[in-house]
């Protein structure tokens, strides 16, 4: 069987799906097709967006229903990913919620107003207030427990984990405090940065070799 992502591997969502597959102890083909074309809307996404993911039985979009898909179809394959008990499972989709409705929206008004040219103060500072309020949260958390949903690490640190990297790819000195003033979601990004399988994700030269902050290969 032959797992196919559609979509560009620099895009967060991609990676959040690819790096379920790799812990999963799967391997996959990235594709890429013309998103608003009438085949890659009839077939993989109406909404001509991505990742869209396709196996031998499924095709699917949205990255944490694919996500959802692979743990559970490979649940007895690498590392457990849904929680290992229904507390944990239901903290896990809690979060997973927490990163959609809460941190996204922040963290990409920050990411915008760190990388235009010329910086403008009175966009970022706004947008790193909002940022800064969220990070609180986390840092509450994650001071209670290893990981956003216990002991375990789930699917919910998995989505993070890509959002993360490329904020701290394109912050600067003065920015980097949003992360490390807060010791516990400090150690806990350095954690999740350290798997074998997100490792493994980033040594792929359109991840590793990409600046974020400019948008080019380096």
């Amino acid at each position: 069987m032959t797992i196919k992502i559609y979509g560009y591997i620099r895009s967060p969502y991609v990676m959040a799906v690819g790096l379920t597959v790799y812990e999963k102890d799967q391997d996959f083909e990235l594709l890429m097709m013309d998103m608003k074309s009438p085949e890659y809307r009839s077939n993989f996404n109406p909404f001509g967006m991505v990742p869209s993911y396709q196996d031998e039985d499924t095709t699917l979009f949205e990255s944490k229903a694919i996500m959802r898909y692979v743990a559970t179809k490979f649940a007895d394959q690498g590392t457990p990913l849904l929680g290992s008990t229904i507390v944990e499972q239901a903290l896990c989709n809690q979060w997973l919620e927490v990163h959609s409705h809460n941190l996204v929206s922040p963290l990409v008004e920050t990411a915008m107003a760190l990388i235009q040219n010329p910086p403008q103060p009175d966009v970022l500072k706004p947008a790193l207030e909002k940022l800064n309020s969220v990070l609180d949260i986390y840092d509450a958390r994650l001071s209670a427990s290893k990981y956003l949903a216990g002991d375990s690490y789930t699917l919910a640190d998995v989505t993070h984990t890509p959002f993360f990297h490329i904020l701290n790819a394109i912050t600067v000195d003065e920015t980097q405090k949003c992360i490390t003033s807060r010791p516990h979601l400090h150690a806990w990004i350095q954690d999740i940065s350290s798997r074998p399988a997100w490792k493994k994700l980033i040594a792929n030269p359109e991840i590793k070799d990409y600046n974020f902050r400019q948008g080019v290969k380096k």
